[in-house]
């Protein structure tokens, strides 16, 4: 494998250019003067769409051809693998080869205060929360993350400001680095979201995935801060045995920022900051659910942290406009409401749903459309919690398995099976079906007061994009 100076690339290839941190890193070196052109099996928006608007030449699919023989940097996203026709080539030519997470380590990280934002759930949303407050506050952070923030025309920025926020993911890093890509990061201020088991291709167990975010933890500086989720056990216990200070954020008794609700609806909520128990301001979010509550406190304590008081980032918080598949409006018609929201793990679909539940009017229906895609979400030993998440549902229709032939019959999350399982319990539950049949059967019994979720961590089949045209 090549290597490469610790400088701005002249030319880059980013191969695996549609992931949603890959393009908007491409965007921000494109955007630095580096000549950026890449490749993927296949790009969908928001990415297309970002790619497009930075004038980024995109090859679809991978071809050996492709790969650009004049030397330039190859960057390669982690879901490229050996025998993927150009990453081969590009060993046979012993071109320069880097990760994303290499080239934020050597080119972002050095004299920035980097706030790195980690967890099973609420990384994006957090990071682009504290991308926002620090924006509204004057202070133009570089970030990169997995998502589009709202108010910003894609997942990177290099700003001119001393703060680097990144979402730091547990996936690994590349085929020739099998570390977790928060190793990278080096936080002064590192935020940890609640930990779960999730990721099974590469973690074996919640053991292993505890030791991963343990290690992170002590990149952190004793003259850093760690805020940990105050009512997640194993967020508490791992960030007490770092050497770094905590604050705990979150509703438990001994938190340090904490809220008092004073209402919340379908259009958001509203409560009070309190930091050790004294009100420092009322704050206004427009997402709802205790889980949104618990993202904003975490980016208000990790703000305050970076030197911005949190009473005073705290009135910035209404403005905040949620990344790309947070919940995202597809459209409201005559057979029902839809959203679009980013689901990668049980956990957080019943949190989306346990949400979205609350908006549904009398005579309305809560209808889940799941795609099992994430390397967790496909295994059959998730099957158990994911009936458990369903339940909130009145009506839940299942993709297939994505690419099904990677496990055998006994490893593979059985879908039928599991919307038998649903309709023993009453749910009218079917599956697997294929975008196409989901959106024709909403739109031949859809009903006006339905409330329709979309979840997958990818494109499902362009499901949001029928279900826009079906509504409308």
């Amino acid at each position: 494998m090549g290597r490469w100076p610790a400088s701005w690339p002249d030319r880059a290839w980013f191969l695996g250019i549609g992931g949603a941190a890959m393009s908007g890193l491409a965007c921000l070196l494109a955007e630095r003067g580096t000549e950026v052109a890449g490749s993927d099996g296949a790009v969908y928006p928001p990415a297309s769409d970002v790619l497009a608007e930075a004038g980024i030449e995109v090859r679809t699919p991978f071809d050996a051809a492709n790969v650009p023989t004049d030397g330039r940097l190859i960057v390669v996203g982690n879901a490229i693998s050996r025998g993927n026709p150009e990453l081969e080539r590009a060993l046979d030519l012993g071109l320069p080869l880097a990760s994303m997470a290499e080239l934020i380590e050597r080119l972002l990280v050095p004299g920035r205060r980097v706030i790195a934002v980690a967890g099973t759930h609420g990384k994006t949303t957090t990071a682009s929360l504290v991308v926002h407050l620090l924006a509204a506050a004057g202070r133009d952070p570089s970030f990169v993350i997995g998502g589009r923030p709202g108010g910003f025309p894609r997942g990177a920025h290099l700003g001119r400001g001393d703060d680097l926020v990144v979402e730091a993911d547990e996936y690994d890093t590349a085929f020739f680095d099998k570390g977790p890509k928060m190793m990278h990061y080096w936080p002064r201020i590192a935020v940890l979201g609640p930990v779960e088991f999730d990721h099974a291709d590469i973690y074996a167990d919640q053991a292993a995935v505890e030791r991963a975010f343990a290690l992170f933890l002590r990149l952190v500086p004793a003259a850093g801060r760690i805020v940990a989720h105050a009512d997640d056990p194993v967020a508490r216990r791992l960030a007490g045995a770092a050497s770094a200070p905590v604050t705990l954020a979150g509703d438990a008794p001994d938190a340090a920022f904490s809220a008092a609700v004073r209402d919340e609806d379908a259009g958001g909520q509203t409560f009070d900051l309190l930091v050790s128990g004294r009100a420092e301001a009322q704050v206004r979010c427009a997402l709802p659910g205790a889980h949104n509550r618990h993202n904003v406190l975490a980016a208000l304590a990790a703000v305050d942290a970076a030197g911005l008081p949190a009473g005073q980032a705290a009135g910035h918080v209404a403005t905040f406009r949620p990344p790309a598949r947070r919940l995202t409006l597809i459209a409201a018609g005559a057979r029902g409401t839809a959203w679009d929201d980013f689901a990668h793990h049980p956990t957080a679909i019943r949190a989306t749903l346990e949400t979205v539940r609350r908006a549904v009017p009398e005579g309305g229906r809560l209808v889940a459309c799941v795609e099992p895609r994430s390397n967790t979400m496909v295994r059959a030993g998730t099957a158990p919690a994911l009936f458990e998440a369903l339940r909130a549902a009145d009506v839940v229709y299942l993709g297939p398995v994505d690419r099904p032939e990677r496990f055998t019959d006994d490893e593979r999350l059985d879908v039928a099976a599991l919307a038998a399982r649903l309709r023993a319990e009453g749910i009218d539950a079917e599956g697997p079906l294929d975008a196409g049949e989901i959106a024709a059967r909403i739109a031949a019994g859809g009903r006006a007061g339905d409330r329709i979720v979309v979840m997958s961590n990818g494109a499902f089949g362009g499901l949001p994009q029928r279900l826009a045209e079906v509504l409308r």
